[in-house]
């Protein structure tokens, strides 16, 4: 299956039935600022709304049932910032530079395309239940801080702005009130002016549910952590990224950061999720497929760049973040 063009905004539902699906759709509008696509095709059906709300958020609903295990792709264009709810089954998602997600439903994600990127969405037949739901919103960073009255946003939203990958993402869990809001939208059955208005204010607080669940968690990791050990913390990611390919000791980072030990790793996992060794290698690992992608080195030499001294055990753990070893990366 070729793949379809995205403009990185509002989905372009009309190129995307002809592309994707073969034109085995019906595209209708529900009001001025909102349209649907359904489709039938083979052994998978469901339906996409897009809506264009006044509050600046562009809102999408997904619904989507499959039998066989199928995969999708998209050329998709820089977007704002995501908000992503999913419930049921989901895919797995992988980009043209590597990176790699699981959309699996009881999570929610906050995400950015930061540039012009292949996505790979594989539906694959895990389970009996293959009934998929996704709500998502989009919005730019300065619309999100006018909304909340604040300048200041949630870490892992900050995190995900700040990040250089081309498709960025924190994960959590779904809370009950979020299960309630994709009942309240996906199956939304208002007409006319009313319809604006619902999914204007259920919009707003599906988004309000999703920032008030960061804030919680963001408080929850940084609760042992003051304002002066997140400084130091973040000094630390970046030294270590400043120094992948020869990276200091742990006791030598504390140091230069300015924490003791114990607090540079507890804080560490806190703060960013990972251990400050796990959280390298995945940097490395990135690293190295933009560097492959760019077919400027050879497999050692790209090795060598990013810190690993045996091509061997580069190759291994290329292998393992991206399911594919380093030699076939296209």
């Amino acid at each position: 299956m070729g793949a379809a063009t995205l403009d990185g905004s509002e989905a372009d539902l009309d190129r995307f039935a002809a592309r994707v699906l073969n034109g085995a759709t019906a595209v209708e509008a529900l009001s001025p600022v909102e349209r649907q696509m359904r489709w039938d095709i083979e052994d998978r059906a469901g339906f996409t709304r897009s809506a264009a709300l006044r509050s600046g958020i562009g809102l999408t609903v997904t619904k989507l049932r499959w039998e066989r295990p199928w995969s999708l792709a998209l050329d998709h264009g820089a977007s704002r910032l995501k908000f992503v709810v999913v419930r049921g089954p989901g895919p797995r998602l992988t980009t043209s530079e590597g990176e790699r997600h699981r959309l699996d439903g009881g999570t929610f994600h906050v995400s950015q395309i930061k540039r012009p990127v292949r996505l790979q969405f594989d539906f694959d037949d895990r389970g009996v239940d293959r009934d998929h739901e996704q709500l998502s919103l989009e919005i730019d960073r300065a619309r999100l801080s006018e909304l909340l009255g604040t300048k200041v946003l949630p870490a892992a939203v900050e995190r995900v702005l700040a990040s250089p990958g081309a498709y960025p993402s924190d994960a959590q869990p779904v809370v009950p009130a979020l299960f309630q809001l994709i009942d309240e939208i996906v199956h939304c059955d208002a007409r006319g002016p009313s319809r604006q208005l619902y999914l204007e204010a259920k919009g707003l607080e599906l988004l309000a549910v999703m920032v008030d669940r960061l804030e919680e968690s963001g408080r929850a990791a940084s609760s042992v952590l003051s304002a002066h050990d997140i400084d130091r913390l973040e000094r630390a990611r970046q030294i270590v990224l400043a120094r992948m390919d020869d990276p200091p000791r742990l006791p030598d980072l504390a140091r230069l950061a300015g924490l003791n030990e114990a607090k540079l790793k507890a804080g560490f996992r806190a703060l960013f999720g990972d251990t400050v060794y796990g959280y390298l290698r995945d940097r490395r690992l990135d690293e190295a497929h933009r560097l492959l992608r760019q077919r400027r080195y050879s497999v050692s030499e790209v090795a060598a760049r990013v810190g690993y001294a045996n091509p061997s055990k580069f190759a291994a753990a290329f292998r393992e973040r991206f399911g594919v070893p380093p030699s076939q990366v296209a």
